[in-house]
């Protein structure tokens, strides 16, 4: 989900701000946990009452209008016991709500109630893995305990700039029981679900999956969806008003003969509103935004049902299943809410500390859209990673990580540097660390179809990379993901005899938490009458020196041109002292390059001497020696990627060059 945030409530809900600073969601998910109750410790071994059934199936069968917050009706759930014997059913609902009655497997049945939890008692105890069902029958107003219409989990408000009146859920990320009882755990998918929901016939009703019927009983109808996809309890969603239907359909490359069916209800107003132009050419699209991220993440998960949109009068957009419920139309908010329905909703977090698996990757599907569609965008990929790291930097601290405790803090779950912006910036360089696209997108369909219809944490993710691409990716996270800062380069360069010197030097913004960022640096060099270089060199130690066999006069450098990774620079300057000063030292009259390599490794002694070279794997291995008169070039092709020491000793014996050379 994204956020916008608005200079008043009155602002209209299609401008987006140019001062923009933070993601559209953050703010939104931070008012619902305001009114979220603390937790109390439980004892060792405790299974929640609610924890010991897996459901199966939910059927929301609800009256409700656009014009006010009472919710009747009932919901059915199917579910199986997983535990030796299970007698007693227990659900979430907001004390707003009134329980009428229970039944389980038909037979009506004594409750009780504390708060919010309801434990209903089975006439018998019911086995484990037999299938049981469960009726709710309930009537309420829905809470408005948080101050604000966009902070509950249903909603009631006046669109200020359309002027359509909207109720609409927005159970992200515990507040579903708001409005409907339910077991809120993210571990425990429903398999599939129906919302029926019925209201005033000049209304339309949007939810999840396919409508399957809309049928009339008296001046009201019941619009009747379905699904057959797993779906987490957040994610259930209606939305009401009087709207109409702006359809349209999408042929991504995994769908020949086919199309994705991209279901919109727009404000009923919409066609007659000045508005409605601009808003139209942003949602149409979504076609072509559609068609990248299913070419990207594999097929659109839910294809066989539906994309769509509901608008409702709030600053942004929620992800809910095969349904976005949005405020406006615009190109990044649209990009962003569609990956989730990969990276939320077909792949859920484990856990809300987990949340990077949800929002780091519908951030990150911001900037490759703006990489691959630029031309319908408005912007391009190199100015919004820009931004994303301004705003990671603007902070000298921060991590990624959380544990389950900060998953009751919103500043912290929700915190739009953080969560958003620097979860995208991992990601990005977790693409250059792979360095390979045809490995990294692979992987991540690979990903998005082992973990389908299910959830994942960060640690299964980070397995998953390392096992697909035959990296290790412990010292990336640590650095990362779990540790807080960036690393300052500061270079320094000359040339000199068609030998390029540099010197980097790194220091950290919060060394107490990494000590040095080990990673890869792309330099980009230019030269007089020739075009740009860009060197990619590994930084294992505070300070690297780096020589390079290099034509041409060097007339600049660059770090990191393409803000792959998280960095500021320090100074930049052209030392004439740097490598001319030591060319008489034994080290410096010695070339091992380049580096990093893939196949060749040259070395040459500028003094054309005899040595002895001797390279070592990362476990102190010797796996190559040899002697060679002034030059030599190895085929280290079928080596292992990873650092390798290369040890050069002279006639005597004397190590005149140890330095590290990288192989990918």
């Amino acid at each position: 989900m994204k956020y916008i945030f608005y200079f008043s409530l009155l602002a209209f809900s299609f401008i987006k701000t140019s001062a923009q600073t933070a993601h559209y969601c953050a703010d939104l998910k931070k008012k619902q946990f305001s009114n979220r109750s603390v937790s109390v410790s439980l004892p060792p071994g405790y299974v929640p009452p609610e924890n010991k059934y897996d459901l199966k199936f939910y059927h929301l069968n609800l009256n409700v209008e656009r014009t006010t917050l009472f919710i009747s009706g009932n919901v059915k759930s199917l579910a199986k016991v997983v535990v030796p014997s299970l007698d007693t059913f227990a659900f979430v609902l907001h004390e707003n709500h009134n329980v009428d009655s229970v039944y389980i497997d038909g037979v009506k049945c004594n409750y009780v109630r504390q708060d919010s939890l309801v434990k209903a008692g089975a006439a018998t105890a019911i086995p484990q893995n037999q299938l049981f069902e469960a009726i709710v029958y309930y009537q309420g107003t829905c809470t408005t305990a948080g101050g604000a219409a966009i902070g509950n989990g249903y909603n009631m408000a006046n669109s200020p700039s359309w002027g359509n009146q909207v109720t609409w859920s927005l159970s992200e990320s515990i507040v579903a029981y708001h409005w409907f009882p339910c077991k809120q755990d993210l571990r425990d998918k429903i398999d599939s679900s129906w919302v029926y929901a019925t209201t005033d016939s000049s209304n339309m009703v949007g939810s999840n999956g396919l409508l399957k019927n809309v049928v009339s009983i008296g001046s009201k109808k019941r619009y009747e969806w379905k699904s057959s996809h797993p779906i987490d309890y957040y994610l259930i969603s209606v939305s009401t008003a009087k709207y109409r239907p702006y359809n349209l359909y999408a042929h991504p490359m995994y769908l020949p003969g086919d199309s994705i069916f991209i279901q919109n209800f727009v404000y009923d107003n919409a066609i007659n509103n000045t508005q409605w132009a601009t808003q139209k050419a942003a949602l149409n699209k979504i076609v072509p935004t559609i068609e990248l991220e299913s070419k990207l993440y594999g097929m659109y998960p839910f294809h066989d049902e539906k994309y769509g949109h509901c608008m409702a009068p709030l600053g942004g957009g929620m992800e809910h299943q095969t349904m976005t419920t949005l405020g406006f139309f615009d190109f990044e908010i649209d990009a962003h809410e569609l990956g989730h329905q990969w990276w939320g909703d077909n792949v859920t977090c484990a856990a809300w500390k987990d949340i990077f698996i949800n929002e780091g990757w519908a951030s990150y599907t911001e900037y490759l859209c703006d990489q691959y569609l630029s031309s319908i965008s408005g912007n391009t990929a190199v100015n919004k990673m820009n931004t994303v790291h301004n705003s990671v930097m603007s902070q000298v601290g921060g991590s990624c990580y959380f544990t389950n405790a900060d998953t009751m803090n919103a500043n912290v779950i929700f915190d739009s540097r953080l969560t958003y912006d620097k979860g995208s910036a991992v990601i990005h360089s977790l693409r250059y660390e792979i360095n390979n696209d045809s490995v990294f997108f692979p992987a991540i369909r690979a990903f998005q179809n082992t973990y389908r219809a299910s959830t994942a944490s960060v640690i299964d993710f980070k397995t998953f990379m390392e096992n697909y691409s035959g990296l290790n990716f412990t010292q990336f996270f640590n650095q990362w993901y779990y540790g807080q800062g960036y690393p300052t380069f500061s270079v320094s360069w000359n040339q000199s005899n068609n030998v390029f010197y540099l010197k980097s030097s790194q220091a950290q913004s919060v060394p107490g938490s990494v000590p040095l960022f080990m990673t890869h640096v792309d330099y980009r060099i230019s030269r007089t009458a020739k075009p740009d270089t860009i060197v990619r060199l590994f930084h294992g130690q505070t300070v690297e020196n780096y020589t390079l066999a290099l034509t041409g006069t060097v007339t600049s450098i660059g770090v990191d041109p393409n803000n792959w990774i998280l960095n500021k620079v320090g100074t930049n300057t052209h030392d004439v002292t740097l490598g001319g000063l030591e060319l008489s030292s034994p080290e410096t009259n010695v070339f091992v390059g380049p580096n990093p390599t893939s196949d060749a490794l040259n070395i040459y002694l500028y003094n054309n001497d005899k040595a002895s070279v001797e390279v070592f794997d990362v476990t102190g291995k010797s796996v190559l020696a040899q002697n060679i008169n002034a030059h030599a070039e190895f085929d280290i092709s079928k080596f292992a990627n990873g650092i390798y020491t290369v040890t050069i000793k002279n006639k005597s014996g004397d190590v005149i060059k140890s330095t590290k050379v990288v192989k990918n």
